[in-house]
């Protein structure tokens, strides 16, 4: 019999034009490659990080992440064969790849 996993808390990287969306309860789905196996009821821990301006590198000290995190739930997920069809991906033997996710998500209080 198969248990269901525990819930999982994801860290994961989000640019600060979106981090200020989902903040600001506009922003309310994640597109993401779904990498990590994610779930209806797992956590999402949003960092807020500043990429690399054109021409920046990653030795320079103003990007990387800033102290700003929100936490999320998922509470929907449109099935990664879903996402691919209205994304024009298809999965291919020599690249299987992971596919991805469209979540629907609600901040945690």
């Amino acid at each position: 019999m198969n248990e269901p996993r525990p819930r999982i808390t994801h860290e994961l990287k989000i640019w600060p034009e979106y981090f200020n969306q989902v903040r600001n309860g506009r922003m309310k789905f994640q597109l993401r490659r779904n990498d990590r196996d994610f779930k209806v009821g797992d956590e999402l821990l949003l960092k807020d990080w500043q990429p690399p301006e054109p021409g920046e590198t990653y030795f320079d000290d103003d990007f990387g992440f800033t102290d700003a995190e929100i936490l999320v739930r998922v509470d929907y997920i449109m099935p990664v064969e879903t996402v691919d069809a209205l994304m024009g991906l298809s999965e291919s033997p020599a690249d299987p790849g992971f596919g991805y996710v469209i979540m629907s998500i609600s901040l945690v209080n």
